[in-house]
């Protein structure tokens, strides 16, 4: 695990040393760098495999093709095997000399071969051409800025920031839809000409400083029934991926621990993990009924591993600005706290973790897709003037609290969030698969947006954000599950975990994200997934296998900061006073700073929407100030 980063069209040695010292946190034993004409790259490194003899960057035997590389190839010594036998001589034990070799063997298809998390810069020296590629499902970030034929790469967007020929603008078209998501979909960010290479994409710069990107993988459809596996040969096959997943992310040569939650992913997991070694596991909570730190600690004790367990408080927003540093990209959700805390907890005892995240996105493990699948089969039976003559009247008779019933979360679904469900039902039929799959789970309706926005801002709002659905060629939730893979994995999920897990110098790999196991659950029929009132069908059959039924048939709770934080302690009201008052909102110029003052009135209902409304709009905030406006001495607001 490292940070890497370059650049083409100039020399600045210098700036190579200014970006290296900005990933530390992602390498703190050791660095190495390259140069070669108008080209230039370096990284930092984390030692997790071949400790001594794994430094970077790395070449072949004639010195003619050199690479840079951030993550880890988990089939490297079985691809090593294979080139060896095919003459290639290795200098070293680590993954990262095998793709070099790999390159030099298979050229870009080298690809297909790889099953790991990485992000690697490779340059072919006698062509003078730079390759760069992003693993399946985009576990290592990599962001770049290209003007031609000026180009800059890095781990991590505070990197390319250090080059004096990028600007820090905001990308206004962006602010949109970071709204409605709480996150801005790649291939974009929210910096003006700083974008990210998408998951299953390479990009080629060429002597003349020309760019290409190209997907190399994609989830494959199916369209009809008989060409899904039978349950028997679904069962069979889940269980023996899974075990050679979690086999071949234990590959390393320093201590690897695991998150444990408590639910059935990571217990799994940790059972299988328990197959082949000691393991140190870290849970978190919040010191309430909302967290599952009990039921990890039971299964924890079940399984035999030393547990730790950390919790979070009010006064750990006051750590909010530093994440966000850390993270380069606003996530609009209180949990990056705990996230970020839940890393520096393992990372006393470790330089690997190994998590569940992943297994929702491929097993559709999350309340929304059984959601989804009733209102899908609803429209697709329920005629028109039922629904708009009947059910949408009775639905606006029942009473909010009657709603909350049906409401998973800690907090009222309030009479926004009843509004939020009719638009959803009113417009369904007018709505693309993404349009329905964001309005059933965004923050502000469109119009609601349009009121924030101040006047002058209003003509920056374009709705180009909002994607064509690439395929529905498959069933419902396939297609849905494709639709989250897209976007919401990458922007959303794993962007949380390697960028805090990162700020700690700890590796974190996700077993559910191996390429074959997720090719494998796009072949499972998708009742064996979720259903209308099950969710985790195949994985709670598998873990029966491993674990008591207590844990196997535990339901998923939400995993939500306790509302009392956000209106009994200081420490927030401290954020939105220096995020949200008056005078910021009219220098920034987005919002209308009336409509602030109501949201922040209509928070004290402690209704859900408007507490994550104003979370997502005091972390855009203080991005702006750390990222845009270079105020780093927010990052400690202990200092306040």
């Amino acid at each position: 695990m490292c940070g890497i980063f370059g650049f083409f069209g100039f020399k600045d040695h210098a700036l190579l040393t200014k970006m290296a010292a900005r990933l530390l946190h992602r390498g703190p034993d050791s660095e190495g760098f390259f140069t070669h004409g108008l080209f230039s790259m370096g990284m930092r490194r984390l030692s997790i495999i071949d400790l001594a003899g794994g430094e970077q960057p790395i070449f072949n035997e004639d010195k003619t093709v050199v690479v840079c590389f951030n993550g880890e190839i988990y089939n490297y010594l079985e691809i090593r095997k294979d080139l060896q036998k095919r003459g290639h001589f290795f200098q070293t034990q680590s993954d990262t000399e095998v793709i070099v070799h790999a390159y030099e063997e298979w050229s870009y298809d080298c690809l297909s071969r790889f099953n790991g998390m990485f992000a690697f810069a490779l340059y072919d020296i006698p062509k003078k051409k730079l390759w760069i590629a992003r693993d399946h499902s985009g576990q290592k970030p990599l962001y770049f800025f290209y003007k031609y034929p000026t180009f800059v790469f890095a781990s991590e967007i505070k990197a390319i920031l250090a080059a004096p020929c990028v600007p820090r603008h905001p990308r206004l078209a962006a602010i949109d839809a970071y709204l409605a998501l709480r996150y801005v979909p790649e291939p974009a960010t929210l910096f003006e000409d700083i974008n990210t290479l998408p998951a299953a994409h390479f990009l080629v710069l060429d002597q003349e400083g020309k760019l290409s990107v190209k997907r190399y993988w994609d989830i494959q459809l199916l369209a009809n029934q008989k060409d899904y596996l039978s349950p028997r040969q679904a069962y069979e096959a889940v269980q023996t991926q899974l075990q050679q997943s979690v086999k071949r992310v234990m590959r390393s040569d320093v201590p690897v621990g695991a998150y444990l939650s408590g639910g059935v992913d990571s217990s799994l997991l940790v059972a299988l993990m328990r197959q082949h070694a000691e393991v140190d596991t870290y849970s978190i909570g919040f010191q309430s009924a909302l967290d599952e730190t009990e039921e990890a600690r039971a299964t924890a004790h079940l399984l035999g591993t030393q547990h730790h367990e950390i919790h979070c408080g009010p006064e750990d927003f006051n750590l909010l600005p530093k994440i966000i540093y850390h993270l380069d990209r606003p996530i609009g959700d209180a949990l990056i706290i705990a996230f970020y805390k839940l890393a520096a907890l393992a990372s006393q005892d470790v330089k690997v973790v190994i998590s569940g995240e992943g297994a929702d996105e491929v097993f559709a493990g999350y309340p929304f897709h059984k959601v989804m699948q009733v209102f899908d089969w609803y429209f697709r039976h329920v005629p028109e003037f039922m629904h708009s003559k009947v059910f949408l009247r009775i639905l606006n008779k029942i009473p909010q609290q009657v709603l909350n019933i049906f409401f998973s979360f800690p907090a009222s679904l309030g009479q926004e969030g009843k509004k939020n469900l009719i638009d959803f039902l009113t417009h369904y039929r007018q709505r693309s698969l993404f349009t329905n799959y964001v309005a059933l789970k965004t923050l502000w309706r469109p119009e609601e947006r349009q009121k924030l926005y101040s006047p002058g801002f209003k003509h920056h709002v374009k709705q180009q954000w909002i994607p064509e659905v690439r395929d529905q060629s498959g069933l419902f939730l396939d297609n849905l599950l494709k639709l989250q893979w897209d976007e919401w994995l990458q922007d959303w999920a794993i962007i949380r975990q390697d960028k805090n897990t990162m700020a700690h110098s700890l590796e974190i790999r996700l077993p559910f994200l191996d390429p074959d196991l997720i090719e494998l659950g796009f072949r499972i029929p998708p009742k064996l997934k979720a259903t209308w009132f099950r969710d985790k069908i195949i994985q709670r059959r598998l873990a029966c296998k491993f674990l008591p039924k207590a844990v196997t048939t535990r339901a998923k709770k939400p995993f939500y900061f306790p509302v009392k934080y956000f209106f009994e302690y200081p420490q927030f009201n401290k954020l939105i006073h220096l995020t949200l008052n008056k005078e910021r909102i009219l220098q920034r110029g987005y919002f209308d700073p009336q409509y602030i003052a109501q949201l922040l009135e209509n928070m004290k209902t402690r209704e859900f929407l408007y507490l994550k409304q104003v979370v997502s709009l005091v972390i855009l905030e203080l991005w702006h100030l750390i990222f845009i406006d270079n105020e780093t001495d927010i990052l400690s607001l202990s200092d306040f």
